[in-house]
């Protein structure tokens, strides 16, 4: 085996078999599924107390037109002489805010006023506006005294569902999304935008940990150092690699376990009528046909994705834009001796990924704008800027000119990388300043 082979052995299975990593590889999916799960539930909890909203209305209009909820109750009182604050003040800790009302809401807006000694929620200003809205515009509407308005603007209003439709190279009509395409792309950005940062962090670790207990002074004795530095850039992308894939197959059988995987063909129509005719048990407002509509939509919008060319592609990004940023990681850690010094090098480098992360999300607009365009060819972006545009169906020749540049960008920045590498390695005890780093690149 070649000497980079048995570099890449150690750096993977050092890796692979420590408790950190199985540990960190089972419950990263079940931390996965946390984020998207107990924020929705903690939503669900409500507050046990009911929190005591005192009306005062000068009109006397509006007070018994607020209804309270499980969370507040709203209490008219008779008009009061004092201050706010002083009648806050003189009903003690069972009183949470105070509305008044001025005056003629339909004829000036701004005579309503909510008084608290602590910032009012969103909930309790909707609870408020929401119902008082409502009332408003119905007065609003019977003041022209026009016979049935309402319910000629009511059934006015038109709800306008559009339809989004592809053809395939062959002319066939297939349902597309782009709620649907926006989605799956900004996943596959988040994914390798976190992968560039660990496992290049990781590469960074290791160089530094090395250079720092000496062990890579006896390693040089037998392996150059560009073989060093690229068998431990390949070993902890396979290690990257490893863990992206069982945690598919994880996130796989649990999604599929739980009832909420997509699958293909019968198994999506299975596991979608399943859902729906639960959901039907439980609310008999469920016909049939919204089962039937649902499943349909569902289909629609992850149909009309190419799902083995997204995967292929991300799969192909991933490794560049990993080779690519950890050939400079490993430079990085080549350079210093501690982690505190690496902060001069890293700061330029953090800043091009942002840039790219934040490309990719104001791309989401609009994937074939310059922005986008550009973003997605330029090889220090567009590993994470593309993937937002792949659902999008990418030129091919656009495709083929992003890889090209991506792997060779990062084959001239390994050279360099490598000059780097080849003379900071062995150098101890000594402050690296872009101006020396410039005077390694042309040894």
């Amino acid at each position: 085996m070649s000497k980079i082979g048995l570099i890449i052995e150690r750096e993977y299975l050092s890796r692979v078999y420590k408790k950190s990593f199985i540990i960190m590889t089972l419950v990263t999916p079940l931390i996965f599924i946390a984020f998207a799960v107990v924020p929705a539930l903690l939503a669900q909890i409500k507050d046990t107390d009911t929190k005591e909203v005192a009306v005062i209305d000068h009109t006397g209009k509006y007070a018994s037109l607020l209804k309270g909820n499980e969370t507040y109750r709203f209490v008219p009182v008779k008009e009061s002489a004092e201050a706010p604050l002083d009648y806050y003040k003189s009903q003690g800790d069972g009183l949470y805010a105070i509305l008044t009302i001025s005056g003629d809401l339909l004829q000036d807006p701004n005579q309503i006023t909510l008084f608290s000694e602590k910032t009012i929620n969103m909930g309790l200003e909707n609870l408020i506006t929401s119902q008082l809205d409502d009332y408003l515009t119905d007065e609003k509407i019977n003041s022209y005294n026009i016979p049935d308005l309402k319910r000629i603007i009511d059934n006015s209003r038109v709800s306008l569902k559009l339809q989004t439709v592809k053809w395939n190279p062959e002319g066939e009509e297939t349902s597309s999304s782009a709620d649907a395409a926006a989605g799956i792309g900004l996943g596959a950005t988040l994914l390798i935008y976190i992968f560039i940062f660990a496992y290049g962090g990781m590469v960074m670790q290791g160089v530094m940990q090395e250079k720092t207990n000496r062990i890579v002074e006896v390693m040089v004795s037998s392996v150059k150092p560009f073989e060093l530095m690229m068998g431990k850039i390949i070993g902890v992308g396979l290690v990257g690699l490893t863990q992206f894939m069982i945690w598919m197959v994880l996130l796989g059988g649990v999604a599929l376990s739980v009832g909420i995987g997509l699958g293909v063909g019968s198994g999506l129509s299975s596991v979608v009528n399943t859902d729906m005719s639960a959901l039907g048990a439980i609310d008999p407002s469920i016909t049939s046909a919204d089962q039937s509509a649902f499943m349909t939509e569902i289909q629609g919008m992850i149909g009309g994705i190419n799902f083995a060319q997204l995967i292929g592609f991300f799969v192909l990004y991933f490794i560049g834009g990993y080779l690519l940023y950890a050939s400079i990681f490993a430079a990085i850690g080549s350079m210093v001796d501690q982690e505190a010094d690496t902060q001069q090098f890293m700061i330029p480098v953090t800043m091009i990924i942002l840039f790219a992360f934040y490309a990719a999300i104001y791309s989401i607009e609009n994937p074939d704008g310059p922005l986008a365009f550009w973003c997605s060819l330029i090889p220090f972006s567009s590993p994470i800027v593309m993937m937002v545009r792949l659902p999008y169906d990418v030129p091919v020749w656009q495709m083929i000119l992003s890889i090209g540049l991506l792997f060779g960008t990062f084959i001239l920045t390994t050279y360099f990388a490598a000059k780097i590498y080849r003379t900071g390695i062995l150098m101890y005890g000594k402050k690296i300043s872009y101006k020396e780093m410039i005077k390694w690149l042309k040894y």
